[in-house]
Formats: structure tokens, C-alpha cells, sequence
């Protein structure tokens, strides 16, 4: 039999230290939770819920918990790496210090497919951590666990694709019928507790200034110098800009109207009608 090249008796005692490794971690495991602001009031998503499971799972399982890391008000959007608490699970992976990484659910690892998928790949075959969801019992370890994984990863993109096309839709019925569709409530009115508008009468009188300013012929810059100068705040808190001025000018709201361009699918919509609000400019 040919003697092995070195090149081949290199890659096999790597491949007899990476072993060493895995199996001196391969109880060892660390929690991940994140939930996203919008879901910090929902029941299910909370980080003490998704903390309990981790930690009953582990304890069933019989795996150490090295540590229990948590991204609180972290969107699923956001890719993992860029995110404060995975960016220590990374540099912890790097270092060899666990084999699987537990979660409650996949999509707290990430919203998007891709995303869930590529995070799975990365973690696994640069530093052989698998990923196992507690309550989905898939293991991203093994070949049917990648698939199941895949299925359900594709199911909760499609979930969320389908609650904002939803909401956008609720948005685009309640503007086409003169309602308030969202957004920040525009300078000089308030939130009626409804969903609607009332006028802000504390500062009716800087939106009524102005418009007459405008009317007058005054520029952007003057309108915003005058307001300056005289310790009106604008609508963010700070000083007013000629940006700040057009915003406001050429907002129907004052004219007591809604207008909003809502896209789907490629799709532009625009509606441009009378609200059911309260005009602020005659």
C-alpha cells in the first residue's frame, strides 16, 4: 500500500482534533431567544416563555446549559449576525465552546428563509453546531431535520408575507374610505384614542402661521428662520428646517384630506379623497 502524502496525514489529524472536540461539547448547549417588539405583548413570543422552554427542554434532553443569550426587541428581519446577542453565540461557536444551539421556535433564528437556512448552514458546517427547536422537535443535525426545517421555515415566511399584505390591505380600506391609515400623526393633531384624528389646538396656531406665511409669499428658509426665532419647536422636538416647512405645506391632512400610495405586487394605488377628520386650513 502507498505511504499517505502529508497533505492527506495533515487533513486526517484535523479531522481526529475537530472529532475531539465535538465530542468534548457535544452535551453542551446554549439558548437563544429573541422577540421583536411588536411581539413582546403577544402570548407565546415573550422572553421569559421562550426561556422556560429552553431551559425544560435542555434538562429533558440532559444538555448543559452553557449560556441563555436573548436579542429583546429585535426584529426577525434583521440578518443574525448583525444582532448583539447571536453575534455572541457566533464568536462562542468560533471558540468551540458548544454543539446545539436551542430555540423555542425557528423563526427566532430569523423571519426569512434565506436567512434561517444560511444561519443553519454556516453554523453547522464551520463550526458543527446544530440547531434544535424545542417545541418543533427538529434537529438541523440531521438530514430529515434539514428538510423538515426547510418546510417550516418556508411556512412561517409565507405566514408573515401573508399578515402584511392583510394589514396593508385593512390600511388601504379604511384610506379609501376617508380614514386615518397610519403612519406618524401629522404636527397639529392628535389621536382620538379610534384611530382617527382631532386638531391639536396648542398648535393650530404655528400650522395656521404657516400657511398665511406661505400665502404671503414667504421662502422655506424665512418661514423656518421666523419660528426659529421665536422658540417654536418643530415637530421632532428640534429646530425647524426648510424640509420641516414643505413637509407640512404640501400635507393634505390640513386640507382635510387623506392621501396615501399603497403598493402591492408591483402595484400602485393612490387615494386622494376627503376625511372624515377635521380640516385645520380653510
Amino acid at each position: 500500500m502507498a505511504a499517505s502524502s502529508n497533505r492527506a496525514r495533515r487533513a486526517l489529524r484535523r479531522n481526529a482534533v475537530q472529532a475531539a472536540q465535538r465530542n468534548e461539547v457535544r452535551t453542551l448547549a446554549v439558548g437563544y431567544l429573541r422577540v421583536s417588539t411588536e411581539e413582546q405583548a403577544q402570548s407565546g413570543f415573550g422572553l421569559e416563555a421562550q426561556d422556560e422552554a429552553v431551559r425544560a427542554f435542555a434538562r429533558a434532553v440532559g444538555l448543559e446549559l452553557v449560556d441563555v443569550i436573548s436579542d429583546p426587541g429585535v426584529s426577525g428581519t434583521v440578518r443574525p449576525a448583525d444582532r448583539p446577542g447571536f453575534a455572541r453565540i457566533l464568536q462562542l461557536a468560533a471558540e468551540r465552546r458548544f454543539s446545539v444551539l436551542l430555540v423555542k421556535r425557528f423563526d427566532r433564528v430569523a423571519r426569512s428563509i434565506a436567512l434561517a437556512v444560511s444561519t443553519s448552514t454556516e453554523l453547522d458546517t464551520e463550526h458543527g453546531v446544530t440547531i434544535r427547536s424545542v417545541t418543533e422537535s427538529i434537529d438541523t443535525g440531521s438530514p430529515a431535520g434539514k428538510m423538515i426545517f426547510g418546510v417550516l421555515s418556508a411556512m412561517a415566511e409565507a405566514e408573515r408575507d401573508a399578515i402584511v399584505d392583510r394589514t396593508k390591505g385593512g390600511r388601504q380600506t379604511k384610506a379609501s374610505q376617508g380614514g386615518f391609515a397610519g403612519g406618524r400623526i401629522p404636527y397639529g393633531y392628535l389621536s382620538d384614542g379610534k384611530g382617527g384624528l382631532v386638531i391639536d389646538e396648542s398648535r393650530r396656531a404655528v400650522v395656521e402661521r404657516i400657511f398665511a406665511e406661505n400665502g404671503r409669499g414667504a421662502t422655506l428658509q424665512a418661514i423656518a428662520d421666523g419660528l426659529n426665532r421665536d422658540g417654536i419647536p418643530s415637530p421632532r422636538g428640534g429646530r425647524w428646517w426648510p424640509s420641516n416647512v414643505s413637509y407640512l405645506l404640501n400635507n393634505q391632512v390640513y386640507a382635510g384630506r387623506v392621501e396615501y400610495v399603497f403598493v402591492s405586487a408591483g402595484v400602485a394605488t393612490h387615494v386622494n379623497r376627503p376625511g372624515d377628520h377635521a380640516r385645520l386650513i380653510r
